[in-house]
């Protein structure tokens, strides 16, 4: 250090006095400075007991866990067919296997629409027209000479008639009268177009209706009257439906002519709607391809749609939630794999869609040998579904053989009025080997929405296919496709495994950090910076020693040295994990029982949970060492501040006391000086 020192100091005297002051300046903060080299060494050896005691931290974190009785709750859950389902365990759920059979998925109800020809044609076409106002019996509603036109038919070309008003104007009565005999009210058979007839409103007021006379519903059948002051107007109907029984009716207003798009914009926009969504589709085949679909937005019977009343020519009919189901006679055995060829794969069925059967129709089943119950089903329903594509209607059939019974069952939702299996036919080659006996022809029946489950021979209906939490405790099921699929529960052995894993690695990264800091270093001439703990030397065969230990819980294991581990020469360990594997697997009771002990006796894991605390902790060994030289490291500091102060005023002194020397010394130069010139001066006189 240079404070305290004067540049100047010695040039009055001519001596070096700062280079006297510097040297013993220096000489006395290098003995200072051995306190910091001191400081140092002993940083080093707290840095690298907290290192060590970090990872006896670690292993002691991991070998508490390994103590918890929840840490051996996790579950695993497999399941054979995941198509079919998936689930879920809550830790500590009971282990087993479960047979679980879908028999049907909880589906949404659907209607669906007739046919229009646009999504913005009429949805409510007016058959019907009645007057907008009330008359008395002797009221003329047709004055002389004026003229009514009353239209009837396709819109865009109609039969259209006029009545004339007659001498005197027409009554109610007469106008009803020139309607239906007018001539010019009849088709080319003769048959008439519209019916005009009167009634009673709650008024007590005539009002004249006007129909179309084939009493159906349509474009074909339109009705419109216009050119009298009369005033014709189709009544507002109504579209009206329930969620499931004990729903409330929801009613929304469908005036005449509202259009397919708009009559799904009032449903789908109305704030009211307790839970529908509204669609439209596009058949892409016919004339009229655009049809309405209502969906619920929810599975299951409670949620499904009951119609109360509709629009005249909307026509719903429900595709979601009819249904029927044909049985087989005789179970189906795969104790040897079933043989489909050329003289056992057809099937002979009809298909009416309301309109009478159609043509018979033959499913060609693909040959092969079908090991499997699900093999065959499918290959039955492709069969079904392939010729229906192409010679029928184009249905979608399922298919399934029961897991219990063996039989067959062939289901169709019910978007046929029937269908018939002529089994007996000649060509129906199939029938024996699918277990058929009988002709069938069945008729669409109410069709469940819910799901239906079958567990360990109980049966179960749910209104959801997910998240279903009440069949099988502890477990959250899904379903995915009707079948039979397995799901077993099991311990979660990974928790464990890595646990001892993790054990094992961080054993040996500690006596690896031991070994590297603990002996004299011959090439760099130092010792390791653990040299001097008296904690870290035992600390090693400590370790070895506890993970030596035995814990005789009445099982067939009692050391780690049972679940795969072994001592190498150097104090390492080597961990087998195969060997770890598979006592977990296959005796994971016996190993819980090691770890966690029994009522009488203490399990490995608290052992070794509370020998690495008497080290780990605060307190323990190695935290008590960690303190005493953290102490003497402050007592360093604070010796070697308190050195550094006292020698900085030491030579604030010393300096002064030099710069005063130096000025003395120079004076007496300047005085010596002085007196040698005067002395030189009065020899020179003489």
């Amino acid at each position: 250090m240079s404070t305290g020192s004067i540049t100047s100091l010695g040039l009055g005297s001519s001596l070096d006095l700062q280079g006297m002051l510097d040297v013993q300046r220096e000489a006395d903060e290098s003995i200072n400075g051995l306190k910091l080299d001191e400081i140092e060494d002993q940083t080093a050896i707290k840095d690298q007991l907290n290192s060590v005691l970090n990872q006896l931290l670690s292993m002691k974190t991991t070998s508490l866990g390994l103590s918890l009785s929840s840490n051996y709750l996790y579950r695993s859950v497999t399941v054979s067919d995941s198509d079919i389902a998936k689930a879920t365990a809550q830790d500590g759920t009971a282990t087993g296997s479960y047979r679980v059979t879908t028999s049907r998925l909880a589906t949404a109800s659907s209607y669906i629409s007739e046919g229009v020809s646009s999504s913005s044609a009429s949805v409510y076409v007016p058959t019907v027209v009645e007057s907008t106002q009330g008359f008395t019996g002797t009221d003329i509603v047709l004055a002389q000479g004026e003229t009514m036109e009353v239209s009837y038919g396709l819109e865009d070309d109609p039969e259209v008639f006029i009545i004339t008003g007659t001498a005197g104007g027409m009554t109610a009565a007469d106008l009803v009268s020139a309607v239906n005999y007018s001539a010019a009210n009849q088709d080319n058979g003769g048959n008439p177009l519209v019916t005009a007839s009167t009634y009673t409103d709650k008024e007590g007021k005539t009002r004249i209706r006007i129909e179309a006379a084939s009493g159906e519903t349509g474009e074909g059948n339109r009705v419109s009257v216009s050119g009298s002051d009369i005033g014709f107007a189709a009544e507002v109907s109504e579209l009206s439906f329930k969620l499931g029984e004990d729903g409330e009716v929801y009613t929304i207003s469908v005036p005449a002519e509202t259009t397919l798009e708009g009559l799904v914009k009032r449903i789908s926009e109305d704030e009211d709607n307790p839970g529908v969504t509204a669609t439209i589709i596009d058949t892409g085949t016919g004339d009229n391809p655009y049809q309405m679909v209502l969906t619920s937005k929810d599975t299951g019977e409670d949620s499904r749609i009951i119609m109360v009343s509709e629009p005249p020519g909307l026509d719903l009919k429900e595709k979601e939630g009819k249904g029927y189901t044909m049985t087989g006679d005789d179970s189906i055995s795969f104790d040897s794999p079933v043989t489909i060829d050329a003289t056992n794969n057809a099937v002979v069925f009809q298909e009416d869609t309301g309109d009478g059967y159609g043509s018979e129709l033959t499913a060609t089943i693909e040959e092969g040998s079908y090991s499997s119950a699900e093999e065959l089903a499918r290959a039955v329903e492709l069969a079904l579904e392939n010729e229906s594509k192409l010679k029928g209607e184009g249905k979608d059939y399922k298919v399934y053989i029961d897991s219990d019974t063996g039989k067959m069952g062939i289901h169709e939702a019910g978007t046929l009025e029937g269908l018939s299996v002529n089994w007996g036919d000649t060509d129906s080659t199939a029938a024996s080997v699918l277990g058929f006996s009988e002709n069938m022809e069945l008729t669409p029946a109410d069709s469940s929405l819910n799901a239906e489950i079958t567990v360990g021979g109980n049966s179960y209906q749910r209104q959801d296919n997910t998240s279903l939490t009440d069949i099988i405790e502890g477990v959250t099921l899904s379903l995915y496709s009707t079948g039979v699929t397995t799901i077993s529960i099991g311990a979660s052995t990974s928790s464990v495994e890595d646990q001892i894993k993790s054990l094992v690695e961080t054993y040996n990264n500690l006596i690896a950090e031991i070994d590297e800091n603990d002996d004299y270093n011959e090439d760099e001439g130092t010792w390791g910076t653990l040299a001097r703990s008296s904690t870290a030397k035992t600390l090693k065969q400590s370790l070895k020693t506890l993970f030596s230990a035995t814990a005789d819980t009445g099982g067939s294991f009692t050391s780690l040295l049972d679940l795969g581990v072994e001592f190498n020469d150097d104090g390492s360990i080597t961990l087998d994990e195969n060997i770890l594997s598979q006592r977990l697997s296959e005796d994971f009771e016996e190993v819980q029982t090691l770890l966690l002990g029994t009522d009488t006796v203490t399990g490995l894991a608290d052992i070794l949970n509370e020998k690495i605390g008497n080290y780990a902790l605060s307190d323990g060994y190695i935290d008590t060492e960690i303190d005493v030289i953290a102490e003497k490291i402050s007592r360093l500091k604070n010796s070697y501040t308190t050195q550094a102060e006292r020698l900085e005023k030491k030579y604030e002194i010393m300096t002064a006391e030099y710069t005063a020397l130096d000025s003395y010394l120079a004076q007496i130069e300047s005085t010596r000086s002085y007196i040698e010139q005067m002395l030189s001066s009065d020899g020179g006189d003489d």
